[in-house]
């Protein structure tokens, strides 16, 4: 409860002294690259991105000559507060002879930030490094979960009673081969405690890398992405838990399109719920925004951030102390790019 309140009233603080739009009535837009292919790094994905108590932005993405290469790393870059540019990027993690991917931060602490990923293939391992200084510099990395087959990509949530979720898929053996990796969560009181898994997810409907956001009565809403199913059902799945994440609703198609990429959903601190996803069945274009006013009921209002030919997915949401919503993604798999909107810009249907 001590480490909340710090939280709580850093955030307090830069919300105080952040700096607004002139006018945050009015639609509010701005976009620009965090990075650019290299010789070194030609191919990026999957990117994470975190609003800081101090008003940064911190951002990190696997990079390297394709997904899955032995040679990926986890590059992160920051953008200082009261900064309009992003610093250059510089590599976190690089174990040797095998690929990192799937960067997740998370701030356990006022004292203290994580980054969760993942290593190996096919058999991943979740790893972690800690900052104390809110990623500037970094631990050495430590086995998170030694439990091969589990993998993570979306974020952290932590419950107002203090109990930490960790979104995951998990894969099985089955005669050698990988299965198709299910939904579950991870678990925790208190992170010193241990962590529990939630029951797995295991339906007709199959979905994977969940996203999460809690509602004001204390329930818990996940969109997945659609995952083998057949391409006339392709929509975002979407269950609920009223026990605090340890067992979920049986799995629905919602009426959002999905072309079966990774999605984004978090809560602003207005109680709006704002999802990131491709609106398209058929290719990771069309990546847009929407806002729901009714907790995730109806999705009234949707804004397109990218539609012309390319593949643009994997968004991450975050919002930071001017009540801006952030959102990073892979832009063609050459860049992560990031985008800045209010709530203006999203409800603004010209």
């Amino acid at each position: 409860m001590k480490n909340l309140l710090k939280i709580e009233l850093i955030f307090l603080i830069a919300t105080v002294s952040g700096v607004y739009p002139a006018d945050s009535e009015k639609p509010y837009y701005r976009a620009e690259m965090i990075c650019s292919p290299t010789l070194r790094f030609p191919r990026c994905h999957s990117s994470n991105l975190i609003a800081l108590p101090d008003g940064s932005l911190l951002c990190a993405w696997w990079s390297g000559s394709e997904e899955g290469a032995p040679d990926n790393v986890i590059l992160s870059a920051l953008r200082p507060a009261g900064q309009r540019g992003w610093q250059a990027p510089r590599v976190l993690t690089d174990t040797p002879d095998t690929t990192d991917s799937n960067p997740v931060f998370f701030l356990y602490s006022a004292e203290q930030l994580w980054l969760l990923y993942r290593t190996g293939l096919p058999w991943v391992r979740l790893m972690r490094i800690r900052s104390n200084d809110l990623g500037l510099t970094w631990s050495k990395p430590e086995i998170f979960l030694d439990e091969p087959g589990v993998t993570l990509r979306s974020g952290i949530l932590r419950l107002e009673n203090g109990r930490i979720i960790i979104p995951l898929m998990r894969y099985h053996d089955r005669d050698g081969a990988l299965s198709q990796a299910k939904s579950v969560f991870l678990l925790s009181a208190k992170a010193e405690k241990g962590w529990d898994f939630s029951k797995e997810f295991d339906s007709a409907i199959q979905g994977n890398e969940p996203a999460l956001a809690q509602r004001k009565d204390g329930s818990l809403l996940a969109f997945m992405r659609p995952y083998g199913i057949d391409s006339g059902r392709l929509f975002i799945i979407r269950s609920e838990s009223r026990d605090r994440g340890r067992t979920w609703s049986e799995p629905e198609l919602t009426d959002l399109k999905n072309p079966s990429s990774a999605v984004d959903l978090h809560r602003l601190r207005n109680g709006h719920l704002v999802l990131a996803f491709n609106d398209n069945q058929k290719s990771r274009t069309d990546l847009s925004l929407a806002l729901s006013l009714d907790e995730g009921q109806s999705w009234s209002y949707r804004r397109v951030l990218e539609n012309a030919l390319g593949r643009f997915s994997y968004p991450s949401l975050a919002q930071s102390m001017d009540e801006l919503v952030h959102v990073s993604y892979t832009f063609r798999r050459t860049h992560i790019k990031h985008v800045e909107v209010n709530e203006a810009w999203i409800m603004d249907q010209h």
